[in-house]
C-alpha cells in the first residue's frame, strides 16, 4: 500500500469562509503552486457565441483595478521569479500561479483575487484581444497536428456542447460583445465560489488565513459542476477536415468510454499504458519499431463529469493510412478477445506507479494531478496514493471486461485531417 508520506507529502483540506473548498499538499523545500478553478468552462457558452469562456479567460489578464494592462499583470509575479497563466476547458476555467519563496505567498492570493474579482473588461482591450483570438483560431485550424484534437472531440461528442470548439470560430467570436463577456465573468466567476488547490512549502493555516482575508467577506453560491451523463446517439462515426494537396494525414481513432468517476477509469488507464506509453508499448512497437509507419503516437484515456473517451492520435503518409488503421483495429480486437498477457499488465502497472515517483517532483505536478479528482470526484476525491493503490488492484479480467465493453464495432470513431475522403474507410465497419 502506498501513502503520501512515501512522497514526502502531507495533505490538508478545508472550506473558506465564503464557501470555497481548498486543498493543500505540503512538500518541504518546494516552491508554491496554486490552481483556482471556476465553474466557467465552454459548456456555458451561449449558443451562437461559442468561445465566450475562452475570450473571458483572455480578458482576465488585460486590466484590473490594480493592473492597468497585461504587462503589469505579468510583472506582479514575474518580478519575484514567479509565473502565472490561465486555461479554459470544456468543464472549467482555471487561474494558475507559482512562486519560489514562501515569503511571497500573499502575492498568489492577491493575484487570484485581483483577476477573479477586479477585472475591468475595458471596451478598447476587448476589441484588441478579439484580433489576438482570431489569430489563435487561424493558427489552430491551419495546423492539422493541432486541429486533429478538436476534430476528435467533434466526432466523439457530436450534437452536444462537448463537441464545440473551446476557442469558438471567427464568426462566433465576432458576435461576442463586451457585455457578453462581463455577464459571463460576473455570473460564472465573480459571484461564485471556487476550488483552490495549492502545493509546496507553505503552512495550510497561513494559506487559509490569507484567502479568508481576501475573499472571506463574500457570501457566494456554490458551483454545481456535476451533470448527468450525456445522451449520445451514434451519429456519423467518421469526420474529415480536408487539407488539400498534402501527403501527411493526421488521424484519431477513438471510442466513447465512461465519466471520470467510474470504476472503469482505472483499467482504462492501465490499457492506455499497455498500448501507448513508451518504446515498450504495443502500438509503438507495431506502428513504429516493426513497420516504420509513424513517428509519434499519443494514446489518451480521459473522463469528465458526463462523458469519457479513449483515443489514439498519430499521423502517417496518405498511402499508409489504411495499414495503420488495420494495426489499430487488430490491437483493439486483441484486447477485446482477451489475448492480453499477464506480463503486459504487470509491466504497465509498474510503469504507472514508478513513473509517478519520478515525475511528481514539482509543486505544479502535485496541484495539477489533483484538480480532476477534486472537480470530477467531489464527494470522495482520491489523493495520488489512493489512486496508485487502485492501479495496483487492476487484474487481467478487468482489462478484458473493459475492452469488451468499449472497444467494439458499434463504438469506434475516426477523425482525419488530410487529403482523404470518407469512402476510403468503409472497411472499418467489417474489420471488427
Amino acid at each position: 500500500m502506498y501513502n503520501l508520506k512515501d512522497f514526502g507529502i502531507e495533505k490538508s483540506s478545508g472550506v473558506l469562509d465564503n464557501g470555497s473548498k481548498i486543498f493543500h499538499f505540503h512538500k518541504s523545500n518546494a516552491p508554491i503552486s496554486s490552481f483556482a478553478i471556476f465553474d466557467a468552462g465552454s459548456r456555458h457558452d451561449p449558443i451562437g457565441k461559442e468561445g465566450t469562456a475562452h475570450y473571458t479567460e483572455h480578458m482576465l489578464f488585460k486590466s484590473t483595478k490594480k493592473f492597468k494592462d497585461e504587462t503589469e499583470t505579468g510583472l506582479f509575479l514575474e518580478s519575484i521569479g514567479g509565473s502565472a497563466n490561465a486555461f479554459t476547458g470544456v468543464d472549467f476555467l482555471g487561474i494558475t500561479a507559482e512562486i519560489g519563496m514562501r515569503e511571497d505567498l500573499y502575492k498568489i492570493v492577491d493575484f487570484v483575487h485581483e483577476l477573479s474579482r477586479n477585472s475591468l473588461f475595458e471596451e478598447s482591450k476587448v476589441n484588441t484581444e478579439r484580433g489576438t483570438i482570431f489569430g489563435e483560431i487561424a493558427d489552430y485550424e491551419s495546423n492539422p497536428a493541432l486541429y486533429i484534437q478538436d476534430l476528435t472531440q467533434q466526432v466523439l461528442f457530436q450534437e452536444t456542447y462537448a463537441a464545440r470548439s473551446i476557442a469558438g470560430t471567427k464568426e462566433t467570436v465576432e458576435k461576442i460583445s463586451r457585455d457578453d463577456l462581463f455577464e459571463f465573468y460576473s455570473s460564472r466567476i465573480l459571484k461564485n465560489t471556487m476550488n483552490i488547490v495549492t502545493a509546496g512549502d507553505a503552512d495550510f493555516n497561513e494559506i487559509v488565513g490569507l484567502f479568508n482575508n481576501a475573499f472571506g467577506h463574500e457570501k457566494l453560491s456554490e458551483p454545481h459542476f456535476t451533470q448527468e451523463n450525456l445522451n449520445l446517439p451514434r451519429g456519423n462515426p467518421v469526420k474529415i477536415k480536408l487539407y488539400k494537396d498534402t501527403d501527411q494525414v493526421f488521424m484519431g481513432f477513438s471510442f466513447r468510454t465512461c465519466p471520470y468517476k467510474n470504476i472503469d477509469s482505472t483499467p482504462l488507464e492501465v490499457i492506455r499504458t499497455i498500448m501507448g506509453s513508451g518504446f515498450s508499448s504495443s502500438l509503438y512497437r507495431k506502428l513504429r519499431t516493426e513497420n516504420g509507419l509513424v513517428y509519434s503516437l499519443d494514446v489518451s484515456s480521459e473522463g469528465s463529469f458526463d462523458r469519457g473517451y479513449f483515443s489514439v492520435i498519430t499521423s502517417t503518409s496518405k498511402d499508409k493510412v489504411q495499414k495503420v488503421l488495420h494495426i489499430l483495429i487488430d490491437e483493439f480486437r486483441r484486447l477485446r478477445e482477451g489475448k492480453i498477457l499477464q506480463e503486459e499488465l504487470e509491466l504497465a502497472k509498474n510503469k504507472i506507479i514508478k513513473e509517478k515517483f519520478r515525475k511528481m517532483q514539482s509543486s505544479g505536478s502535485w496541484a495539477a494531478f489533483h484538480v480532476p479528482e477534486i472537480i470530477f470526484n467531489p464527494e470522495n476525491p482520491l489523493d495520488l496514493s489512493d489512486w496508485l493503490n487502485e492501479i495496483e488492484k487492476v487484474k487481467l479480467e478487468d482489462v478484458i471486461l473493459v475492452s469488451e465493453k468499449y472497444f467494439n464495432s458499434e463504438n469506434w470513431y475516426l477523425s482525419l485531417c488530410g487529403d482523404v475522403k470518407e469512402s476510403d474507410f468503409s472497411f472499418i465497419k467489417d474489420s471488427f
